[in-house]
This record gives C-alpha cells, sequence and structure tokens, in this order.
C-alpha cells in the first residue's frame, strides 16, 4: 500500500465516530494489507485484572469465545509477559507449544498450523498500554521493521483515546441529565404529596399509602378502580386522580349508578336522540360524550346492571358508543375511574358482574382504608372538619375537648369518614360561639352490642324456613330501613347516616323496596 493508500485509509479511520465501528474498521485495513490470516484486540476489564477480546467470536485461526478472558498476573500465557515488558512478541508454531500448559491459551491458538506464526503487539500511550493486537500470520513475514501499519497504529490509539473520552463525558452528562430528572421528579412528588394531603386528612401509613397509589395511577393512562367501604371517601380519591393527571384541566364527570332507575341509567351514560322514547322532547348528551378529554366517575360501579355492563365495555375498548335511538356512532375519549364498597370478585364468581369488565376496571386498584383501622388520624380530620364547619356557617368554634375526642376515639364508625363528618357538625351545631365541643355536645352512638345482638335473634329456626333468598334478604333489608326511619321519626338523611348509606343511595333503595313512610 502506498502513501497516498495509507493517508486514504487513515482519513476512513478518523470518520469513525464510534468506538466499535473504529476497532473493526482499524483491524480490517490490517488485515488487507498485512495479509493477515486472523487479528484480535485485547483490552483490560475495567479493574484492569483481566485482558478481554474485544471481538467476542473469530471464524480464523485465532478461537475465541465471548466468556474468555486472562488474568494479567498469571504467566502461564504470553500477554502476561507483554503487558509486563510493552515489547512485542513473536511466536512461531513451535515456541506456542511452550504456553500449552494453558488451557484457555491453548484452545485460542488451536488453529494454528505449523506455517503460522502469532504475533503480539501492545499498544501504548504516554507510557499507558491501552491492549495488544493479536496477529496470526504467514511464518514468512516480518512486521517489526515496517513503520506504515505502526504510524496507522498511533492515528487508532490517539482517535480511540478520543472517542473513548468523549463517550465518557456524554455518559456523565447523561447521568447528570438523569439525576437532575429524578430530583425534579421527586420534588414534585413530595409537592403533590403535601397538597393531597390537605384534601385527604391524615398522618396514618394507611393514608401515605394511599396519597402514593393516587399520584401514581394519576401518572398512568389506566382504568383506576378505587374500594372501600361506604363513607370512605371513594369519590374524593376519584377526583384527586383527575386532579392530578394529564386530564385535569378537562370535565370530572361524576355519576352513582345506584342512585339512578336501570331504566334511565342508560341514557344518562349514553344520552339520548329527540323521540327515542316517551318524554324524550330533546336530544340529551350523554355523561360519556361530556366527559372527553377528561375523566368519568362510576360511582358504586357494582350496581350497574349486566345489559348495561357488555356496553360500557365496549365503549371502554373502542371508544365508541351510540346514544339511545341513535344511528350514528359517537366517539369519546375519556379517562374511567370507578369506585365500589361491594366485592366486585365475589360477583363476578357469583354471576353478576362481568369478569371481562372487572379486569379492564382493575387495571389499576386503589383501595381506601376504614376510619377504624386509622383512628389516629382522628384529632387531625376533626379540626379539619371544625375548621370546614366554620368557613361554611361563618362560626368559630375553637376545638374540642379532651373528654369529647376520647370518647370519639372509642367508636366503632361504620358510616366511616362521612359519619365522624356528620357528627364533628352536629357537635358543631349545638356548640356555644368561640366555644370547645363538649360531651354533652355529641350525639349518642350506637353500640356495637346492639347490632351483634339482633343479628343472633336471626340465628337458627328463621334460616331454616326461607325458601326465596332474594326476597328474604330485601324484606330484612326493608325492616331495617323502616325501623331507622322510624328511629328518627321521619327524618331520611339520620337514617341515612346510621346504617352508613349516602342520601342518594338510601333513596334509592327506599324506592326500590317501596318504602314509603
Amino acid at each position: 500500500m502506498s502513501t497516498a493508500q495509507w493517508l486514504q485509509q487513515t482519513s476512513t479511520l478518523l470518520e469513525c465516530k464510534l468506538v466499535d465501528d473504529l476497532i473493526e474498521q482499524f483491524l480490517q485495513t490490517l488485515e488487507d494489507e498485512l495479509g493477515l490470516f486472523d487479528s484480535l484486540l485485547l483490552t483490560p476489564s475495567v479493574d484492569g485484572r483481566y485482558l478481554q477480546p474485544v471481538k467476542p467470536t473469530s471464524t480464523g485461526l485465532l478461537k475465541v469465545d465471548g466468556q474468555v478472558s486472562w488474568n494479567v498476573t498469571d504467566f502461564q500465557h504470553p500477554f502476561a509477559h507483554v503487558l509486563q515488558t510493552a515489547k512485542p512478541m513473536v511466536l512461531d508454531y513451535y515456541s506456542l507449544a511452550y504456553w500449552h500448559d494453558n488451557p484457555q491459551f491453548a484452545a485460542f491458538i488451536s488453529g494454528i498450523e505449523k506455517d503460522h506464526s502469532l504475533f503480539l503487539y501492545p499498544l501504548k500511550q504516554n507510557g499507558q498500554l491501552l491492549g495488544v493486537l493479536c496477529f496470526a500470520l504467514d511464518s514468512s513475514r516480518s512486521l517489526l521493521q515496517r513503520q506504515d501499519w505502526q504510524q496507522y497504529s498511533e492515528v487508532f490509539i490517539r482517535h480511540w483515546q478520543w472517542l473513548t473520552s468523549v463517550a465518557d463525558q456524554t455518559g456523565q452528562a447523561c447521568q447528570l441529565t438523569d439525576s437532575i430528572a429524578e430530583i425534579r421528579d421527586e420534588m414534585t412528588l413530595q409537592t403533590n404529596l403535601t397538597r393531597l394531603s390537605s384534601e385527604l386528612v391524615g398522618e396514618s401509613s394507611e393514608m401515605d399509602k394511599l396519597r402514593k397509589d393516587i399520584l401514581r395511577g394519576a401518572g398512568t393512562v389506566l382504568s383506576v378502580l378505587v374500594q372501600g367501604e361506604t363513607g370512605t371517601g371513594k369519590e374524593l380519591v376519584a377526583k384527586a386522580v383527575h386532579d392530578y393527571s394529564s386530564r385535569h384541566k378537562a370535565p370530572f364527570i361524576a355519576i352513582n349508578c345506584a342512585a339512578i332507575p336501570e331504566n334511565l341509567l342508560e341514557s344518562e351514560l349514553f344520552g339520548y336522540e329527540k323521540g327515542a322514547f316517551s318524554g324524550a322532547n330533546s336530544k340529551k348528551v350523554g355523561l360519556i360524550a361530556q366527559a372527553a378529554k377528561g375523566t368519568l366517575f362510576l360511582d358504586e360501579i357494582g350496581d350497574m346492571p349486566l345489559s348495561l355492563q357488555s356496553k360500557l365495555l365496549r365503549v371502554l375498548e373502542s371508544g365508541h358508543f351510540r346514544a339511545v335511538g341513535g344511528s350514528t356512532e359517537l366517539h369519546s375519549d375519556f379517562r374511567l375511574v370507578a369506585a365500589t364498597h361491594v366485592n366486585l370478585k365475589e360477583r363476578v364468581n357469583a354471576g353478576e358482574f362481568r369478569r371481562d369488565l372487572y379486569y379492564r376496571l382493575n387495571q389499576f386498584p386503589v383501595t381506601v382504608p376504614v376510619l377504624k383501622s386509622r383512628l389516629s388520624d382522628l384529632p387531625q380530620l376533626i379540626r379539619h372538619f371544625i375548621g370546614r364547619f366554620n368557613r361554611h356557617h361563618q362560626a368559630q368554634i375553637t376545638g374540642i375537648r379532651y373528654e369529647a375526642l376520647s370518647k370519639l376515639t372509642t367508636y366503632h364508625y361504620p358510616g366511616n369518614v362521612r359519619e365522624l363528618r356528620n357528627v364533628v357538625e352536629y357537635a358543631c351545631a349545638l356548640t356555644a360561639h368561640q366555644g370547645e365541643i363538649d360531651v354533652s355536645d355529641l350525639p349518642t352512638f350506637e353500640e356495637p352490642s346492639c347490632e351483634s345482638s339482633s343479628g343472633s335473634e336471626l340465628e337458627g329456626h328463621e334460616y331454616a324456613d326461607i325458601g326465596d333468598l332474594k326476597e328474604a334478604v330485601a324484606q330484612f333489608e326493608r325492616n331495617v330501613i323502616r325501623t331507622r326511619i322510624n328511629r328518627f321519626k321521619g327524618d331520611r338523611t339520620k337514617a341515612a347516616m346510621s346504617l352508613g348509606l349516602p342520601k342518594r343511595t338510601f333513596s334509592h333503595k327506599c324506592l326500590k323496596l317501596e318504602i314509603n313512610e
């Protein structure tokens, strides 16, 4: 190869932007120009204790696999001698026999025959050893006297070091960028957790986990299923998922599936065309369409009729739906958040809820803890509700006495946080201006033993006479609701609160059970 050709190869070498491409170009040029049978580059490991091949495999005379490496302090192979002396080494077929005691090296040179030699050449720059070149070549050839390829190797070394330096700097910059992003994300998370703690009050571990789950769910595009007993604040959780999501500027549309009669729920969700049914005097846009770009919250999803569940599933899968009485397909891009106080898995097993819809809803489950599991949050919740009462009623209740707080901590709260809020608001209404809530201001609590004793009266022979379970359950609910309405002298709000039910759900049950008291 002439000087001009070497310069051309050098120019091509310097155009390489990646270390792997540079090494491949360098070795290929040497094999072509020097008539090598095979070539290989060995470089030190990160800790400097081993030499490892840059190319994982070789199809020539030098047999290499991806796992092979040589200890730099093991002088049973010639690489250690080259590293120690920093001088080239030429080993003919018979000289190589001396190194057969090293199994790895013996396998490495197993393809070399009598007319071949192994040439080892150290690559160094400013006293630093960067690697070892291994050439398998014809024994008659001598490379030590040629300066052209050695000068070419020096250019390779300098460019190699430069590319490695750039890669290291780029890696450090990427690490710094990632670290900054992690710090920013952590700051955002802590800010959002602090904001959320003013909406979902409590410092217990249960509430801390709930707030983190909300933010994780809000950051996804998955459907969220909020599960928890009545009165735990499932709608607050659903609203928080919306508020901290990328859809927070779009509408949040909520509907309670248990509070709307079955024959009206479909038209509420999907809308209807004028004349679709008796009383449809004008076109109505459904809640699914209203929730476009935002969030649709279906409360008490467990009470949705089976016939409507299949239609909801289709909307969730495709985004397409048809209004009642409509002839054209409509589309809505919304995020679904559903809530229920019942065990949907049990309803699925009982055939009362579609299994495919359950899995579609339960993509990101969030469980809201009951109040009795986090009674340590009671003082903070009570202060929150007192402040809320003061703002809404322009009152100045200053707090709660220790005896009253102590009494509140002994109650089991079947209605959860909603019941506690009603209790506090009731007590605030009876508390003097600028006074503190006292024990005398608290309502009379129903003892748990009353529930258990009434339940024990139903055990035994009465169960043996049941012939229609569905009717028996309905009759039981009817008796309980009538008893509560009578106890509170017709005040359905207090009756609903005592049973831990939302007023809308309570009214719907009264309508369904034909209770007119």
